[in-house]
């Protein structure tokens, strides 16, 4: 783990001056980096066929092959490799066609501990945003199938609950419908919650979500707002909860029900990550009201069955 706290990112050093590598190396590797090193692009690019690294810091100029070809090899066949082009300040121009073809940065020679630390840094978080962005977007297109493929309503429920948590890397996740008769929240379904945090009781949609209901906006309350907006704080303090974020589940405009994530940490949701949330709502709404049209329908079927034919003749259907 590297001063951040995350797992040490690995970085390949592509260039053919041996003293470039000793200092890039000493600079990264102080810095909480696993650094390799190669002296030539075709060692470069064997390397990366057999390894798997998050950076590469390659030079533009080098004997016999230019490292432009390790950011178009990078560019058609590694796509979770970042590149910063190492170059002179003569070659600023290709640094910048680089980048054109898929580099993070560049970096003019001579540079400082600090510059390369910086640029480092500064290339990683794009490559790890990247990854992150490709991976919200599989999960979320495997979520949207599997709710439209299905019209079991406790699975529908099940899949939202579960598809939450994955999405947004939170601790757990609920969906709460409203009961109209007396203006309370049922717990329709959970990931990630204990037992007896599920079984603490109702919830009121006079109280805790009120703000949802009347807004039909998300809503983020926090540990220290727990005492006076949560119907039960001691509890959600217990299952080590430190915020919530509710967002409505609308039909037709109308709120029938909340999608909740509990989080073990303060968690500001972005605004790409809160939209995201909101549309994810939107489509486990429509997938649940497909879900009740269907369980009616079905419904009607078994009572129309039963009026026509009697209970003992269901089965020749």
């Amino acid at each position: 783990m590297n001063a951040r706290g995350r797992p040490k990112a690995s970085v390949l050093v592509v260039d053919d001056e041996q003293i470039v590598h000793e200092s890039v190396r000493r600079v990264l590797e102080e810095g909480g980096f696993r650094v390799a090193g190669a002296l030539r692009v075709d060692q470069a690019l064997g390397q990366l066929e057999n390894e798997t690294f998050d950076l590469t810091l390659t030079d533009l100029m080098m004997p016999e092959r230019s490292g432009m070809e390790v950011v178009e090899a990078i560019a058609k066949k590694y796509p979770d490799t970042g590149v910063v082009m190492f170059t002179g300040y003569a070659t600023v121009d290709s640094a910048v066609e680089s980048m054109k073809l898929g580099a993070l940065d560049y970096l003019p020679k001579p540079f400082t501990p600090e510059e390369l630390l910086k640029i480092t840094n500064r290339a990683l978080e794009k490559v790890l945003k990247a990854r992150r962005d490709r991976e919200i977007e599989k999960t979320y297109a495997e979520a949207e199938r599997a709710l439209r493929s299905s019209l079991d309503l406790k699975e529908i429920l099940n899949l939202i609950c579960s598809s939450v948590v994955r999405l947004f890397r939170v601790k757990a996740s609920a969906v709460f419908v409203l009961r109209k008769r007396d203006q309370a929240f049922v717990l329709a379904a959970s990931n990630g919650l204990s037992e007896e945090y599920v079984q603490k009781g109702l919830v009121d949609a006079r109280r805790s979500i009120s703000e949802v209901m009347e807004s039909g906006k998300p809503v983020i309350v926090e540990d220290a707002d727990f005492d006076t907006r949560l119907q039960y704080p001691a509890e959600a303090r217990r299952e080590n909860i430190n915020s919530i974020v509710s967002v409505p589940m609308k039909l037709e405009e109308n709120v029938f029900g909340v999608l909740r994530t509990y989080n073990s940490e303060k968690r500001a949701f972005n605004v790409d990550e809160m939209d995201l949330l909101l549309k994810f709502a939107e489509q486990a709404a429509r997938a649940l009201e497909n879900a009740m049209r269907y369980e009616q329908v079905r419904s009607d079927i078994e009572g129309l069955k039963k009026f026509i034919l009697g209970p003992q003749d269901q089965d020749v259907f």
